[in-house]
C-alpha cells in the first residue's frame, strides 16, 4: 500500500496481482464498495479503460480515500466479490462459469480477500 501512513481524506493506493472480482475495502469498521474506490489498470497504456471494463486477471491499481477514522493503525481488508454489489444472480452466475472452464480454477478457488495494515495519522 501506498503510501503506508495517512491521514483521514488522503487517498493511498494498493497494487493487485491478478485482481479478478469487483473490490470492497474494509478498514476500522467502514465499508467502501466498488462505486465507492477506483480501480486501475497497472499499465499505463490502460489507464484510461474504466473499472467495470477492465480485462478479468489484469494487474490493477486499487485506489481509495483513507475514512475519517482516529489516529492507530488498521488493517485494510480487501474482498475480491465475484460481481457488483447487490447482485447475486451475477456472482452465482459468474462462479458457476468459472468452475466450467478449469484452467482458470486457481483464480476461483483462492482466498477472495487480502490483509494490509495502513497507519491513520491525525487530521491536518
Amino acid at each position: 500500500m501506498t503510501p503506508s501512513e495517512a491521514s483521514p481524506g488522503a487517498t493511498v493506493s494498493l497494487e493487485m496481482k491478478y485482481f479478478v472480482g469487483w473490490p470492497r475495502v474494509e478498514i476500522g469498521g467502514v465499508v467502501m464498495d466498488f462505486y465507492q474506490l477506483e480501480l486501475l489498470a497497472k499499465d499505463p497504456k490502460r489507464r484510461h479503460v474504466s473499472g467495470e471494463s477492465l480485462e478479468w486477471i489484469e494487474d490493477k491499481i486499487l485506489r481509495f480515500s483513507v475514512p475519517d477514522l482516529p489516529p492507530g493503525e488498521y488493517r485494510v481488508t480487501i474482498y475480491d466479490d465475484k460481481g457488483p454489489p447487490g447482485d447475486p444472480v451475477w456472482g452465482f452466475l459468474e462462479t458457476t462459469a468459472y468452475v466450467v472452464f478449469p484452467p482458470v480454477w486457481p483464480f476461483v478457488f483462492r482466498s477472495n480477500e487480502t490483509q494490509v495494515k495502513v497507519r491513520v495519522l491525525p487530521s491536518p
